[in-house]
């Protein structure tokens, strides 16, 4: 048998590993200086010339003696400004160097052809994993409401005096989120500072080396449909206020005053000729549908060549749309009407509009790149309500020190370290090769995560390692089975194919309750919420794949070679155990449900103070350095935890277009009010000149005047991603309740969502209990512990299952007490597999890392208690001790997980 099937589980895995690797390779990013030369593909030496001008200009951008023209802020804005011909003699062309005419959109405009070819190269030199803001930094930008829209020079619609300076900032928040942030793993920061203003934290530098990622992010959306005059075109030099007057338009019906139009402009290219066509119109300035209309829309190309906008409307706007077309086309005589589509104030297209358009969407089209019309449908899905200024751009370094990095990769590594040792330690062979099977998981998982443009952060990496410690799971429970097939004396390949067959559809039950909690997360949640639920079911995926297809197909080859010659490892516990643990299931309940009580008492208690100040908001000062000053942002954050302020963030940032780099502190809000505003960061600012005094530019000055600039910053866990997460973890519980009372019966769904419930707060109240403190990585590790305690206790439940169908005459309390304690075995390696991890990253990490592994110490305990000591009793109780009514139930038969169970009763 195995000699048969063994090659296909290894080819496709195989097939699986090149799919991973080709979507995330290459990991690390390339400099755009080093990476652009290796592009070029005709005039070499003409294009090496021009690459040591252009690393010349950024050479010489911090010299003040050098004109402003002659001298670029990065390598991409100097060729930028090389391709413009700025501070030289004639501009230049980049597409010959790198790009055949048919490899790219034929675009005459010269300027606009050579940010088409220079976004390819930049876009090319990045990483397909970015590192996050607390391992490689990124560029912050702080953006102000402009409600009148005076300072931006753009119209908003209606009277906004109604609306309140926070609810413009918050929808202005909410827009931006969905803009950079689209799938949840991006990783940004988004944060009210101030009155009107509001910060964006991106990783990487895309933003410092290319300034229109920040314009397309900023761009309101406003769309517009408008009636176009019939008759008229404007002439070459007419502008809008034209003081020719127009005749009649036969859709207005009498004269048409030259107010009422303004003058819009349509550039077309064919991009398949370059062919460039303008064409002039007079537009109605009233709109008749705004972009209210649009449901959704997306960049669509259909020879992939010229791209356009697709927009789908929502059944109002279907036929508000129809109305408006069945207007124009009433008036069609002599001429024939056009609709105009303007957006941001700008024509877009005027196509023709011969009759009544009773349709489901409408198109964009122009001479856009694939980037364009992508970038455009994003602010379509996403409209601002308000424009918003530029206040300020800079460049931001690592949020997390170095030795804290350093700790915290360390930990990650022992983490993964303890892992293989345990597995190869206790299951010899067969623990190898599920080390390989977790090697291709991870592998499938970075590659999937590329595949959504995730950002990788340390907290990221310790959930990561954390998933790992959880998907060998299945491989113990695979391992646990087969040993015990063997056990029974059986050839090891039957072993194996029979401790398969009966173990997949628990792994199967397991992962599809789990899954379900994910998907709830990726289409009810937001933000960082769906990018934990998309991860979450790509791990889902990726861990039944590896346990049941590539481990598979690596054992049997090793079986069919002779390469395995014990079958997985010894039993932990001896068959013949048997602990009565409902005996003690009522103290153990009430015990932990009051520590529960107590728990959130003292949470109740401590009230706003127990979250910090992702969740408060804060406050930031910037402080001047010292120039060439060698700035240790570690030891600063532990000079502030000295004096009491354990949450606080130190960063270096340096202003993008030139000026001096400032240290940017961020602590928690000060609690005692009498001492002044902003006293916690005035502290540690006094702190660092009695400390560290040579890294402050004016170290002799007081303090209020070393602290450029003081400002109050709001949470980056916003209201609405709070009651987000509640409402998933809702949602969660009830949707683990309904599955597992379909697919079981109704009292292990009612025990599966109390057990689910109670690691929640039971590892909650601890956290509390032992001092901890609330934070944004909070959220996804509570997460991450609701998938580990339903796939434990699914794995009880279906023990308990499959008992109950081969002993029909067994009492309900020792089918319980039977399966709790054949299970026993694979219950306690998996905790503690997963157990040892969490305890790597508390003991080594630093930062979120610890917290992390602090957090999954406290679940993992409360995930294997509440399978023997919460869930099965519940189960129990459910029915009043008597297995009558599980049996009218009719469940549906499955293998049995333990060989032998019907001789065992």
């Amino acid at each position: 048998m195995t000699s048969r099937t063994w090659f296909w589980k290894i080819a496709v895995s195989l097939a699986a590993l090149a799919v991973a690797w080709y979507e995330f390779h290459p990991i690390a990013p390339t400099p755009l200086e080093q990476f652009v030369p290796t592009q070029v593909i005709a005039q070499k030496p003409e294009f090496d010339k021009l690459h040591a001008e252009a690393l010349e200009r950024v050479k010489r951008y911090k010299d003040a003696a050098v004109a402003a023209d002659q001298k670029s802020v990065s390598y991409f804005q100097a060729l930028r400004d090389i391709g413009e011909g700025r501070g030289r003699a004639a501009p230049v062309d980049f597409r010959p160097f790198f790009f055949s005419e048919a490899q790219i959109v034929r675009e005459p405009d010269q300027a606009k052809r050579n940010g088409i070819v220079l976004k390819q190269l930049l876009v090319g030199s990045q990483g397909r994993l970015k590192l996050g803001l607390d391992l490689q930094g990124g560029v912050s930008f702080t953006l102000k409401v402009d409600p009148t829209g005076a300072e931006s020079g753009e119209k908003t619609a209606g009277d906004k005096s109604s609306v309140s300076h926070g609810d413009m900032v918050n929808q202005a928040l909410q827009v931006m989120e969905q803009r950079v942030n689209q799938f949840g793993v991006a990783e940004p920061v988004l944060r009210p500072v101030g009155d009107l203003s509001l910060e964006i934290q991106l990783p990487g530098e895309d933003a410092a080396n290319n300034p229109d990622v920040i314009d397309s992010l900023k761009k309101p959306a406003k769309l517009e449909f408008r009636q176009v005059h019939r008759t008229e075109r404007p002439t070459e030099t007419e502008r809008e206020h034209s003081l020719r007057s127009l005749p009649v338009d036969p859709m207005l019906g009498s004269a048409s005053a030259i107010s009422t139009y303004e003058v819009l402009t349509i550039r077309d290219v064919d991009n398949k000729t370059g062919e460039v066509r303008v064409t002039r119109y007079y537009v109605r300035k009233a709109a008749d549908a705004t972009g209210k209309i649009i449901k959704s829309a997306s960049g669509r190309s259909d020879d992939g060549i010229s791209f356009y906008v697709d927009m789908k409307f929502t059944d109002e706007g279907s036929k508000k749309f129809g109305d408006l077309t069945a207007k124009i086309a009433e008036g069609n005589g002599r001429s024939v009407g056009q609709l105009a589509i303007v957006l941001d104030g700008k024509l877009q297209s005027a196509p023709t509009v011969r009759e009544a358009i009773r349709s489901t969407g409408a198109t964009i089209t122009g001479s856009f790149s694939r980037e364009e019309a992508v970038d455009l449908a994003n602010v379509l899905n996403n409209p601002l309500e308000f424009p918003l200024v530029i206040q300020d751009v800079t460049s931001v370094g690592p949020s997390l020190a170095k030795d804290a990095q350093g700790k915290s990769v360390v930990a990650s590594l022992v983490a993964v370290g303890l892992v293989i040792f345990f597995m190869v330690g206790f299951y010899v062979w067969g623990g190898f090769i599920a080390i390989l099977g977790m090697i291709l998981n991870l592998l499938m998982i970075l590659g999937a995560m590329a595949y959504f443009g995730a950002t990788i952060t340390l907290p990221g990496v310790a959930a990561l390692v954390l998933t790992l410690g959880m998907a060998v799971d299945a491989n113990i429970l695979i391992f646990e089975r087969v040993r015990e097939e063997a056990a029974l004396g059986k050839d090891r390949s039957v072993a194996l194919r029979e401790g398969y067959a009966r173990a997949t559809w628990t792994i199967i039950d397991a992962n599809l309750t789990t899954l379900l909690t994910a998907l709830i997360l990726v289409f009810m949640g937001s933000g960082p919420i769906r990018g934990f639920g998309i991860t979450l079911t790509i791990g889902i995926f990726t861990t039944v794949f590896t346990s049941l297809v590539t481990c598979r197909g690596l054992q049997e080859l090793a079986l069919s070679r002779g390469v395995m010659t014990r079958v997985f490892g010894l039993p932990v516990f001896r068959p013949t155990l048997d602990i009565p643990f409902l005996k003690f299931a009522r103290v153990a309940f009430i015990a932990s449900w009051l520590v529960i009580g107590l728990g959130l008492t003292q949470l109740a208690i401590k009230g706003k103070e127990a979250f910090g100040k992702d969740f408060r908001g804060g406050e930031s000062a910037l402080v001047a350095l010292a120039p060439g000053a060698a700035v240790d942002t570690g030891k600063i954050a532990a000079l502030a935890a000295s004096i009491g302020l354990a949450d606080t963030t130190v960063t270096v940032q340096t202003p993008v277009g030139g000026g001096e780099p400032t240290l940017r502190i961020e602590t928690e809000l000060t609690k005692d009010k009498s001492k002044g505003e902003f006293a916690n960061v005035a502290a540690i600012v006094g702190a660092i000149q009695a400390k560290n005094p040579e890294v402050l530019k004016d170290r002799s000055a007081s303090v209020d005047k070393l602290m450029l600039s003081k400002e109050a910053i709001g949470g980056s866990v916003s209201s609405e991603l709070r009651s987000n997460a509640v409402w998933s973890v809702i949602l969660a519980l009830l949707g683990i309740g309904l599955y597992v009372s379909l697919r079981f019966e109704a009292g292990f769904g009612v025990a599966a969502m109390v057990a689910t419930l109670h690691d929640v707060l039971l590892t909650i109240a601890l956290f509390v209990a032992f001092g901890g403190q609330f934070n944004a990585t909070l959220i996804a590790a509570i997460l991450l512990i609701i998938g580990y305690s339903i796939n434990d206790t699914i794995v009880v439940f279906d023990r308990i299952r499959e008992e109950l169908q081969a002993n029909p005459g067994r009492e309900l309390r020792d089918v319980i007490h039977f399966a709790i304690n054949r299970t026993l075995s694979r219950t306690t390696l998996t905790a503690a597999t997963v157990f040892l991890c969490a305890v790597a990253l508390w003991a080594f990490g630093a930062g979120d890392v610890r917290l992390y592994g602090e957090i999954f110490i406290y679940g993992v305990l409360t995930g294997t208690f509440s399978s023997i000591f919460i869930a099965s009793p519940v189960f129990y109780w459910w029915h009043k001790g008597d297995r009558k009514g599980v049996d009218a139930a009719e469940l549906p038969r499955t293998y049995s997980w333990e060989a032998g169970s019907d001789k065992d009763a």
